[in-house]
């Protein structure tokens, strides 16, 4: 996002204005590691920031506006993703391409997990300026990845062919959802290695059509020995 050239009462802000409204904003990013949204106070961001409560009002009007400023200074789309998402992957090296991302885009988690956790659940809640901000940080994946989609799945049968947009909206929802939930403890003892692997293989069958997994598919799913589908 762009930085702000005035505060809340239209006042031109200069470099101390800025500085200040980013120790509110880095103040508020702290809180969250440990506590809730709903559970923050505007009195406990400007003790953090060592600012005044009335000082806060200077440049938000609530704890979730300051929170919304955090949160869109998270690069999810960042340099080494979007670099690798430009380089040119074929089908041998797809799945190795896969565990980078999936590597990548879970290392970008375990930097800002408090706010990207907060982000996605005001997000589902119907918030429309988290959804926005949600929709801002991850389109450059989105886009390379349907520029992915359709050039690895561009010799497959058009039946065969996924739609670029929604396999890039589903590969991305796996990948955010899986970030986060394998913080978390596992009630089957999954470990995260094993889960990253997984992801990176269902990843790379997306993004393929299953294309370097299964040569052709018979009776709409082919089934190795110990009768589970292979690819998808």
């Amino acid at each position: 996002m762009a930085r702000p050239k005035q505060n809340l009462y239209g006042q031109e802000m200069g470099s101390k204005g800025f500085l200040t409204r980013e120790k509110i904003v880095k103040a508020t990013a702290e809180l969250l590691e440990t506590r809730p949204l709903r559970d923050i106070k505007v009195a406990e961001i400007g003790q953090t920031a060592s600012v005044s409560t009335s000082t806060f009002y200077l440049y938000f009007e609530t704890v979730g506006d300051a929170a919304l400023a955090a949160v869109e200074q998270v690069e999810q789309s960042s340099p080494k993703i979007v670099a690798l998402l430009k380089e040119e992957w074929t089908r041998e090296q797809l799945l190795e391409k896969c565990k980078q991302l999936t590597s990548l885009y879970f290392s970008i988690w375990d930097e800002h997990h408090a706010l990207l956790r907060v982000r996605n659940f005001v997000a589902d809640e119907g918030d429309r300026r988290f959804i926005d901000a949600r929709r801002r940080s991850i389109e450059p994946i989105h886009l390379a990845l349907q520029e992915k989609i359709g050039i690895l799945q561009a010799d497959l049968p058009d039946n065969r062919r996924l739609d670029p947009a929604s396999t890039a909206s589903v590969v991305l929802a796996m990948l955010e959802r899986t970030a986060q939930i394998v913080r978390l403890p596992s009630a089957h003892r999954a470990t995260r290695p094993r889960t990253m692997e997984t992801l990176a293989f269902l990843v790379a069958a997306a993004l393929s059509g299953a294309g370097p997994f299964m040569d052709r598919l018979e009776d709409d799913v082919k089934f190795n020995r110990s009768g589970m589908p292979q690819g998808i």
